[in-house]
C-alpha cells in the first residue's frame, strides 16, 4: 500500500499542487475534534497537529519504541512535514512531555497511517486509539473512503489493536521491513 502512495505521490506531485482545493497544505486546514482528553486513569493529554518543531519529539518517541532505531530519520520527517502536502502528523504530550504520535498520507480517497508509535510506558492507556479515532474523524472531513497500514507480523499486540478499532486484515507482504526483512499484515478498515 504504502509503495502505491508513494508511486502516486511521485506521479501526481505537480497536478496535486495545482487543484485550488489542494492547494493549502492538508496539516494547516486540518483541526482535531478534541485537544485535550481526559484518559481512564484521570491523566489529561494535549494533541495537536505536528509540525516542523515536533520532529525531535518524534524522533525521540521513535527511538525509545523501536530499540533506539528511528525508522523515518530527521530528514525523511523534515520532507513529509515540510513538502507533502497530503500528509499529517499528529503528536500527544502528557504534562509538555511528547508520549506518542501518528502520520498519514491521505490519497485518492484513502487513508495510509505511515507510522504510529506511543513511548512503552505509556502504552495501553488509550492513546493509540485516541490518535487512530483523530484521524479517522479528519480522514473523513477530508472525504476519505478508507483507512489502512501495515503492521509487523510479529506485533500481535498491535494487530488486536487495530482489530478492536475495526480494521480487516488482508494480505501479508513478503520481506516488506528494511533491516530484518520481516513480513507485514496489510489492514485496512472502511470509514
Amino acid at each position: 500500500m504504502l509503495k502505491k502512495f508513494k508511486q502516486w505521490f511521485r506521479n501526481e506531485e505537480i497536478d496535486l499542487l495545482s487543484q485550488p482545493e489542494f492547494s493549502k497544505n492538508l496539516a494547516k486546514r486540518s483541526r482535531l475534534e478534541r485537544e485535550t482528553i481526559q484518559l481512564s486513569d484521570g491523566s489529561f493529554l494535549k494533541a495537536s497537529i505536528g509540525t516542523v518543531s515536533d520532529i525531535a519529539d518524534i524522533l525521540k518517541i521513535e527511538s525509545l519504541c523501536y530499540n533506539g532505531k528511528t525508522p523515518w530519520n530527521k530528514k525523511a520527517l523534515e520532507d513529509e512535514i515540510k513538502n507533502n502536502t497530503r500528509a499529517i502528523y499528529l503528536i500527544v504530550r502528557e504534562s509538555n512531555k511528547a508520549i506518542g504520535f501518528i502520520g498519514a498520507w491521505l490519497v485518492e480517497e484513502e487513508t495510509h497511517i505511515t507510522n504510529i508509535a506511543v513511548i512503552p510506558n505509556c502504552q495501553e492507556r488509550g492513546v493509540a486509539t485516541f490518535l487512530i479515532t483523530e484521524l479517522q474523524k479528519i480522514s473523513q472531513h477530508e472525504g476519505m473512503q478508507k483507512i489502512s497500514l501495515e503492521v509487523r507480523i510479529s506485533n500481535e499486540k498491535a494487530q488486536r489493536l487495530y482489530d478492536r478499532l475495526g480494521f480487516q486484515k488482508e494480505k501479508i507482504k513478503k520481506d516488506y521491513y528494511t533491516g530484518d526483512l520481516e513480513d507485514a499484515l496489510e489492514m485496512s478498515k472502511f470509514l
